[in-house]
């Protein structure tokens, strides 16, 4: 049986991990004109940029795009919204685009809830105005169109500059910042041509005769920088009249291809975003964050993963909707359950635990489930038909997921200043903030409010602001018992050792409970020892842990250890295990 292939699946994501390039979503266009933005660059800036030898996409957004491995399209991927982010930690500025002769600054200021424009000595430059000054700008040797898309130009020495990044460090820590949303503004100057200041809130913009604003600011979401925006500017005033002019063809007309002033924005996210979400897919693609959604609207839930190769470690890798499908998973003479290689219950070696019987496929089953029919996410129990957590109370701060009670972040490791959460990975909540009913607690997560102060010890959860026994109230499976916040393991059957996860199975041999019945519905184990039927001197096995969520290229968690979390790609299993349980029931478990 060839292993399914998952390519259709990746090119869906990576448009939803991206949140780019889709042709459905709503063009930009000028209100009352309908001009759709941004136009194209004209062929006299393209002929300045070229006249000092850069190629002729130097001045455009799409070069600029290309130049900087984005992967966006200027007019599919433009908006007006968000024009107010949450800012985080490491909050930057950049000036990576000028096609014109102003010169003026980039200023952020706090946005004030009732829509009033901020005064201008409310807004605080970021990025200062000339960009030929040496000390504080880039140094550009040209006295406009400078910085360009890229540096490349056969004129070397003449037309260069110095990329400079312009930080406010942690803005958080700012006494300007007043602990909301901020935005930003090209801020006019009076003594030149960009006389007027542009928002990035479009509201707040110059507003046409039909009373909706002018569109003079394009928003793009960095799709190769986590938490980074482009905001592009038109600068030249704008009239009720028309958006192209304010002085009826005087003083010069903005042309509509947002070249004029291009920003470079880091460390900042739409309200709601970076927090932990289920993104309705399948399998590993279950996990997400959530993002700036496209029209500006609440956040929007993205993939936090891409498919992968299916393993042998009780995760549906590739996104198809069947756990370790395939073949090759496991050493010949083995087969994976549950995350893990075991051995052939048939091999002559061990005889199946009382109460279970092996099948042709090499598969201790349940003699009693022999013929149920359940239906997709139950399992077999004793002859009877059950959802997998049915009846299942796991201790506070675990999740039951495929019958078993997990700590989502146990194992994973983020990197830098993340933490985990509900295992994902997030922004420090320093940085990011927590929502009205949570703190933020030393350690970075985002807690009940009165927690975010206390210490609780072993086998305790802060709930509500009081350290609680995590087992409280708690129903584990198999009737197992809660100790120090942890359910025990239901036996399984009985076997002289356990094999090595990490090693595909290597050590001593197990024999198990198979994931159907000889009827072809999954089984599971009594919730207590069977007698009989065992081997002398046998000890009962700990069923396999939790299964293990490999990190994508490029994520920011990473796991480690032998007993890792499920983190949230485990969410939705339940209902998946249906389908891999009735396709091995097809291939490999019939008697």
């Amino acid at each position: 049986m060839s292993r399914p292939t998952f390519g259709w699946l990746s090119k869906i994501l990576t448009v939803g991990i991206l949140g780019i390039g889709s042709n459905a979503a709503a063009e930009v266009r000028q209100p009352v004109t309908g001009e759709v933005m941004p136009q194209a660059t004209s062929g006299t800036e393209i002929g300045i940029a070229t006249s000092r030898g850069f190629p002729e996409d130097a001045i455009t957004l799409e070069g600029l795009f290309k130049y900087r491995g984005e992967m966006l399209d200027p007019v599919a991927d433009a908006k007006t919204a968000p024009g107010a982010f949450s800012p985080l930690c490491g909050f930057t500025g950049e000036l990576v685009l000028r096609g014109g002769g102003c010169k003026v600054a980039l200023g952020w200021y706090n946005v004030d809830p009732s829509g009033s424009p901020p005064r201008n000595d409310e807004i605080y430059v970021l990025v200062p105005a000339d960009p030929t000054n040496a000390a504080q700008g880039l140094g550009c040797q040209d006295n406009d169109f400078c910085p360009l898309a890229t540096m490349e130009t056969t004129q070397t020495g003449q037309h260069g500059w110095t990329p400079r990044t312009y930080s406010a460090e942690n803005i958080r820590t700012d006494p300007r910042y007043a602990g909301g949303l901020v935005g930003f503004a090209l801020i006019g100057d009076s003594s030149q041509l960009c006389s007027q200041t542009k928002f990035s809130q479009a509201e707040l913009n110059v507003k046409s005769s039909s009373g909706e604003p002018w569109v003079t600011t394009l928003i793009y979401q960095s799709t190769a920088t986590p938490d980074a925006f482009y905001i592009a500017f038109e600068d030249l005033p704008m009239s009720q009249m028309s958006w192209r002019s304010a002085q009826n063809g005087g003083g010069g007309q903005n042309d509509g291809d947002f070249n004029d002033f291009v920003f470079f924005v880091t460390g900042l996210t739409c309200q709601g975003a970076g927090q932990p979400c289920e993104t309705g897919l399948q399998g590993a693609c279950a996990a997400g964050l959530t993002d700036c959604s496209d029209g500006g609207g609440p956040p929007a839930c993205r993939p936090a993963v891409q498919p992968t190769a299916e393993r042998c470690d009780n995760v549906d890798n590739d996104c198809n909707g069947m756990v370790d499908d395939g073949e090759g998973l496991c050493p010949e003479g083995r087969h994976c359950f549950q995350g893990k290689c075991v051995a052939n219950c048939r091999s002559g070696e061990f005889m199946c635990p009382g109460g279970f019987q092996c099948n042709d496929a090499g598969f201790c089953i349940d003699v009693a489930c022999q013929g149920v029919q359940c239906g997709e996410g139950e399992v077999c129990v004793g002859g009877t038909c059950r959802g997998a957590c049915d009846g299942v109370v796991c201790p506070l701060g675990q999740e039951c997921q495929l019958g078993r009670c997990v700590d989502l972040c146990a194992g994973v490791t983020c990197e830098g200043n993340k933490v985990c959460e509900r295992g994902i990975c997030v922004q420090n909540c320093s940085c990011r903030g927590c929502g009205d009913d949570k703190r933020c607690h030393p350690d970075g997560r985002c807690v009940d409010i009165g927690c975010e102060t206390q210490t609780c010890g072993e086998g305790q959860v802060c709930v509500a602001g009081t350290c609680r026994d995590a087992c409280e109230g708690a129903m584990c499976p198999g009737n197992a018992e809660c100790v120090l916040g942890q359910c025990g393991d239901p036996p399984l059957g009985s076997v002289p050792g356990a094999g090595d996860p990490e090693t595909g199975g290597s050590g001593p041999d197990i024999i198990i409970t198979p994931p159907t019945g000889s009827g072809g519905t999954p089984s599971l184990p009594p919730p207590t020892q069977t007698g009989g039927g065992g081997n002398p001197g046998t000890s009962t096995v700990s069923p396999p842990p939790p299964p293990r969520r490999g990190a994508a290229s490029g994520s920011s968690c990473q796991f480690s250890g032998t007993a890792a979390s499920h983190g949230v790609l485990g969410l939705g299993l339940l209902a998946l295990a249906g389908f891999a349980w009735r396709r091995r029931r097809r291939s490999n478990l019939s008697q």
